[in-house]
C-alpha cells in the first residue's frame, strides 16, 4: 500500500531530500566556521607580527638618530682637534704638552702627593669586614 500511494512516495522523497539538505547545510556551516576561525587566527598572527615590526622600526629609528648624531659629532672641529691631540700628540702654537704616566695614579690616595701609598691598605679583608672596621674603628 505504501508503494502504491503517490503522496507517501512524495513525502518519503521529501524527507530524504530534507535530510540530505540538512547534512549539506551542516557541512557548509562547519566549513564556514572553520574557515572563519582560520582567518581570525591568521589575522591575529599578522597583527602580532605588525606590532613586532613596528617596535623594531622604532628601535632602528632610534639607532639611526644616534648614528646621525655621532656622525655629526665626528665631523665637528672640536672632535678632530681632540683626536689629533690624543692620538697624534698635536698641540697649538705656544702650548706645552705634558705627558703623565697613567700607572702612577692607579693605587694612590688622592690626598697623598708622593703617589706611593696605596688607597686600599687592607687588601686581604672582604668588603663587609672593611665596613665593620670603618664603622667601629
Amino acid at each position: 500500500m505504501l508503494k502504491d500511494n503517490p503522496i507517501k512516495k512524495f513525502i518519503a522523497k521529501y524527507k530524504v531530500r530534507l535530510r540530505v539538505g540538512v547534512i549539506i547545510g551542516i557541512v557548509i556551516f562547519v566549513y564556514m566556521f572553520v574557515a572563519t576561525g582560520e582567518a581570525i587566527w591568521q589575522n591575529y598572527r599578522i597583527n602580532q607580527e605588525i606590532v613586532q615590526l613596528k617596535l623594531e622600526i622604532a628601535q632602528l629609528e632610534q639607532q639611526n638618530a644616534a648614528f646621525k648624531n655621532l656622525i655629526a659629532y665626528l665631523k665637528t672641529e672640536s672632535f678632530k682637534e681632540k683626536e689629533a691631540r690624543r692620538k697624534l700628540g698635536y698641540r697649538k702654537p705656544g702650548e706645552q704638552v705634558v705627558a703623565i704616566p697613567q700607572d702612577n695614579f692607579i693605587n694612590t690616595d688622592p690626598g697623598n702627593t708622593k703617589g706611593d701609598a696605596p688607597v686600599d691598605n687592607q687588601p686581604h679583608l672582604t668588603n663587609p669586614q672593611k665596613w665593620w672596621e670603618y664603622v667601629l674603628g
